[in-house]
């Protein structure tokens, strides 16, 4: 397993309530962060799965009635 750094942390919100999630911290692997190796196509597929995760949780809160 190679060397990671944590870049950030992230959470989601409780659908119900509004307040955040306990946080998940985001790592990348050293060597792709100091080479730039993470290929555009990686970033598209995360900016694919972020998106989707972002409209489960807004549709989430419209079917619960809490706004955003």
């Amino acid at each position: 397993m190679g060397d990671f750094v944590q870049v950030g942390e992230t959470a989601l919100r409780d659908p119900l309530t509004g307040e955040f999630l306990p946080s998940v911290p985001l790592y990348v692997e050293r060597g792709d962060m100091q080479t730039g190796a993470v290929p555009e196509a990686d970033l598209h597929d995360i900016a694919s799965v972020l998106a989707g995760k972002m409209r489960e949780y807004v549709n989430g809160c419209k079917k619960e009635g809490v706004g955003i």
